[in-house]
């Protein structure tokens, strides 16, 4: 099997739902790609959540919907059912029912719905959480510390791969407002150029580091960034050379 068969059978391999041959195929192929290991143990974190939600995840439906639900469709319909004409009573008898039973499939519909969408909100962030993990471990990556010579408490460290694939962690800099973002820049054949925007809170954030990038900066601008920089720099670190 290809990387990128053995990647999309992880979470059914996390569930231990494969057959005895493609859980082999996995197996070997987990023995030598770090990359699969750590997406696998994201996979298991999910599979985690799955069995233990708890804190913002939705609430349960009532123990008793479904119950009300059948017994809606054994109640005989309104005593107004009796005033129509036979073959209306009998769409009546069916019409009520049905819409009991939609009412509570568009309830269970919308509980599972809100539960999905905060669990793939999790599922993100633990492959992002992933990402960041796999770059610490291989040995191969560099960590750039970046500072501020009026502002000693102001600092983030970047840590890259050699081929430029990296992330920005523990960030410590200043609150912003809602109407600004921190924005990263790089200096590169001595001109500054922009990597990108990185919200208020920009821990995690990726970034792509070239290599004729010397300086990395990080200021303020208004949201959506800016083509250039308008406002001094808060932090900023040197590259190694050659990365």
């Amino acid at each position: 099997m290809t990387h990128d068969e053995i990647e999309e059978m992880l979470g059914v391999y996390a569930l231990d739902a494969l057959d005895a041959d493609e859980r082999q195929d996995v197996d070997d192929h987990l023995a030598t790609c770090p990359r699969c290991r750590a997406e696998l143990a994201a996979h298991r974190e999910v599979a985690a959540l799955l069995g233990n939600s708890t804190g913002d995840t939705p609430a349960a439906a009532p123990d008793d919907l479904w119950q009300r639900i059948a017994a809606s469709l054994q109640d005989e319909p309104p005593a107004l059912v009796s005033v129509l004409r036979p073959n209306s009573r009998r769409r009546l008898a069916l019409v009520v029912p049905l819409g009991v039973v939609a009412a509570g499939l568009m309830l269970t519909v919308g509980l599972l719905a809100a539960k999905v969408g905060s669990l793939g909100q999790q599922v993100n962030s633990l492959r992002h959480q992933a990402s960041v993990t796999s770059v610490l471990l291989n040995p191969a990556h560099r960590t750039v510390e970046l500072t501020s010579a009026t502002h000693p408490v102001w600092r983030a460290t970047v840590v890259v791969l050699p081929d430029g694939e990296g992330y920005l962690i523990n960030p410590s800099m200043p609150a912003l407002v809602g109407s600004q973002t921190f924005q990263l820049w790089a200096l590169s054949r001595g001109k500054v150029v922009s990597l990108g925007v990185l919200g208020s809170h920009p821990t995690g954030a990726p970034i792509r580091v070239e290599p004729t990038m010397t300086v990395l900066m990080i200021n303020e601008e208004p949201l959506g960034g800016t083509p250039a920089p308008t406002t001094p720099v808060l932090v900023q670190g040197n590259l190694p050379v050659g990365l």
